[in-house]
């Protein structure tokens, strides 16, 4: 049996990231035959640090238990693994991962391979760029470096990051900027993969108890809403409660009339998207989120950086990019314009056949995987 373990952001606030990492683990745990697929529960240490820690004992509770229900949902599913690495320790933490002998390392989908100094959360080099001494299959399923530039690099530094993932046997990003990037450094054999959010049919929920419970009435329209800016997010909510929407959001907002932060779980959070008339937000998977639920969205790019950032780049492969708006040097009254036309419905047919075409080129990567693990007789 071959023996996976993949390191992905798993413990997260954010529930999306949470069903990231379980929609890999759920599809290479279908389509590798003979596998024991688990998500290692690696985390750094100042990041749980900066993320847990609270002067005040109620934040650090809800902080606690919001910590413990990212953790359970993934222990319910079989797909965690059963120990922990936690560690700012590069080498401490590469002296582990070889110790639980994986034939295959996986890393992504996430943004584990941006590293922007005075930003990051993160020490560099850390276990997602895998080290170039471990001796298992080393892959990425749809990596990221969104964002990042390589001048922001010390030639120390890129010289690092250079190695580390040139040493990977197999490689695939999800968006056109990381694409890119690696090209820079004259890595060419990459593959553009969707987000594991595409290749898996999440079960639909019935969540109009919740909703209900929570205040929001079925017989108005509702604006969800997902890290906005306050300073254009005011505007915006003022502009549709005009327009006679409750605002509601997914994760906590101060802008909502009602937020859903640790009422639904990662499942039902998905399910969420199928009772909005309108989904505002900045967030890749919001957006992954509606277009499988054929909701009205607009996704906003509140980044002044010129580049093509994840969420463009995904827009672009579905053919949606005029949803997608960037906010900077713009006024209120050009945003809400464009955001306005977001409103209509999308084409369902274009978006199932762009899906179905998704879900073919990632699976297609896997089989490859397969194919490499039979090769090298790795079983």
């Amino acid at each position: 049996m071959v023996k996976i373990g993949i390191l992905t952001y798993h413990n997260n606030k954010n529930r999306w990231a949470i069903l990231q990492a379980y929609s890999l683990w759920k599809s290479l745990k279908k389509k590798i035959k003979n596998s024991k697929v688990e998500i290692i529960d690696y985390r750094t240490r100042q990041k749980e640090i900066k993320r847990l820690y609270s002067l005040n004992p109620k934040v650090l509770i809800r902080n606690l238990l919001d910590f413990n229900t990212c953790a359970n949902f993934l222990e319910d599913k079989d797909a965690l693994s059963s120990y922990w690495i936690i560690t700012d320790n590069h080498k401490k933490a590469v002296e582990l991962l070889k110790k639980k002998n994986y034939d295959v390392l996986g890393v992504g989908s996430d943004e584990g391979w941006s590293y922007i100094k005075n930003e990051s959360k993160r020490p560099f080099p850390n276990a997602y760029f895998l080290d170039p001494s471990i001796n298992a299959l080393k892959v990425s399923y749809g990596a990221s470096a969104n964002k990042m530039k390589l001048e922001s690099l010390s030639k120390t530094e890129l010289k690092i990051y250079k190695k580390y993932i040139s040493s990977f046997d197999k490689i695939s990003v999800r968006d056109e900027h990381t694409e890119k990037l690696l090209e820079e450094l004259g890595i060419s054999e990459i593959q553009r993969v969707p987000d594991p959010t595409i290749l898996i049919d999440f079960p639909q929920k019935d969540l109009k108890e919740i909703l209900l419970s929570n205040g929001v009435s079925l017989d108005r329209p509702i604006l969800a809403i997902n890290q906005l800016n306050k300073d254009i997010g005011k505007p915006i909510v003022s502009h549709y409660k005009k327009k006679g929407y409750q605002i509601v959001a997914p994760n906590k907002s101060s802008l909502a009339d009602v937020d859903l932060f640790r009422k639904v779980n990662p499942l039902e959070y998905y399910s969420l998207h199928k009772y909005f008339d309108f989904v505002i937000s900045g967030s890749l998977h919001t957006s992954i989120f509606s277009i499988k639920n054929n909701t009205p969205f607009a996704t906003l790019d509140f980044s002044s950086k010129d580049l093509i950032d994840k969420k463009e780049s995904l827009l672009e492969e579905f053919s949606l990019s005029d949803r997608y708006i960037k906010v900077v040097n713009q006024n209120t009254e050009n945003i809400l314009n464009k955001i306005e036309k977001g409103e209509k419905e999308l084409d369902k047919k274009h978006v199932q056949k762009k899906i179905n075409s998704m879900k073919q080129k990632g699976y297609s990567y896997i089989q490859e995987l397969e194919e490499m693990l039979n090769e090298k007789d790795v079983r």
